[in-house]
């Protein structure tokens, strides 16, 4: 998918740092084969690849974004890579012409916004910034546990990726879940802001709701209120399917945008949700490679496809590599395109998985009709494989 950006280039030395950073997405997925040849700061690379953003509006269904695309997730900045490796991605993926910036008052243990705000300063005219209340990082100090821990939490995943699975406990013990009274509210949006220097946000939503918050409507009118005030333009949700179907449910007093996990293997629910959010609600996708056990199922999947005789032949041919370039190009083009979702939000600290992910959204190697055959062929497989045996 091509779009235009309003990307420019930095300086030198930035450009330099931006290419050493290392550090892997905050799902630990790809290591990409990166076919594009991204020239950082040249106009012929940076030119069709992000966000036009023009006027921060969401273009389609008259709110604004502007086009389809990739946002960058913030939720590992400050958390799996450190300040340098957290800025070096930050401005490689702005200098990409990625203009969609999604963080959270709990990411990289609270940390993660103010380095967001550090990073955008003279750039906030020219980008969308999404950010979350709700879930809090555990009390902080210059010795809080979450503080203490993250430099050899970072070495272990580094050398041992598949420790993520038994970390997360523990990590999820450095947050608080379930602040959502209007105080909350007020408390969370003015700590973001002083953050993220800025005076506004252009999303703030529910992070993970459990359904019964979604029928406050002392805490809507609240938001209302901020967005009548300036400093919210769009009110959002942004939680797993089940909230997602609970928001659609009650459909709150304005609610405009909603942002869930949607991967390979849950194209139908994602489907679906766009189908009843149409008209006057913004669909947003997050984890769309649903993390490394994710990831090996995806390929097994395209390999599946590319050894099934009913694949066309020369769809075979491009799926056969079943590669991380493969997988990217699929995935993020079926949520897109396949499903009508605007943009897909993920995190790219490492440089392949950025060129990965943009080179898929600007030059797809699938036809239009081979996504839809594509579509078509994982959707009525899962259904096949959720249907009772009769």
């Amino acid at each position: 998918m091509k779009t235009i950006s309003d990307g420019e280039a930095n300086d030198p030395d930035a450009r330099d740092a931006r290419r050493s950073a290392l550090g892997c997405d905050s799902e630990g997925e790809r290591s990409s084969a990166g076919e594009v040849k991204l020239g950082w700061g040249e106009a012929a690379g940076v030119a069709e690849l992000g966000f036009g953003c023009a006027g921060l509006g969401f273009g389609c269904a008259g709110l604004g974004f502007g086009c389809a695309g990739l946002g960058f997730g913030c939720a590992a900045l400050m958390g799996r890579v450190g300040r340098k490796e957290s800025l070096a991605a930050l401005g490689a993926a702005y200098e990409a012409g990625i203009r969609f910036f999604d963080s959270a008052r709990s990411y990289g243990y609270g940390e993660a916004e103010a380095l967001l705000g550090e990073f955008l300063r003279g750039r906030r005219s020219e980008v969308v910034i999404s950010t979350k209340f709700g879930v809090l990082p555990a009390a902080a100090g210059p010795m809080s546990a979450a503080r203490r821990l993250k430099p050899l939490v970072r070495g272990l995943l580094h050398v041992a990726p598949g420790a993520r699975r038994w970390l997360q406990g523990p990590l999820a013990a450095q947050r608080s879940s379930g602040h959502f009274s209007v105080a909350d509210l007020h408390a969370s949006l003015e700590a973001s802001l002083r953050s993220l220097r800025t005076d506004y946000v252009d999303v703030l939503s529910l992070h993970e709701p459990p359904p019964s918050v979604l029928e406050r409507g002392e805490l809507f009118v609240a938001l209302q209120d901020l967005v009548a005030a300036g400093k919210v333009r769009w009110v959002g949700v942004a939680a797993e399917p089940e909230a997602i179907e609970s928001a659609l449910a009650t459909r709150p007093a304005g609610l405009r945008y909603l942002q869930f996990p949607c991967n390979l293997f849950s194209l139908g629910l994602g489907q679906r949700l766009v189908g009843r959010a149409a008209g006057d609600l913004i669909a947003i996708a997050n984890h769309p490679f649903g993390g490394p056990a994710g990831v090996a199922e995806g390929k097994r999947l395209l390999r599946l496809l590319a050894a099934a005789p009913a694949t066309p032949a020369e769809l075979r041919e491009k799926l056969r590599p079943a590669d991380d370039a493969v997988l990217a190009d699929v995935v993020l083009n079926l949520v897109t395109g396949g499903l009508g979702i605007p943009t897909v939000v993920a995190s790219m600290l490492h440089m392949e998985h950025l060129r990965a992910n943009l080179a898929a959204m600007r030059n797809s190697r699938f036809e239009s009709k081979e996504l839809s055959w594509l579509l078509e062929a994982i959707l009525s497989t899962q259904a096949a494989a959720r249907a009772p045996e009769s």
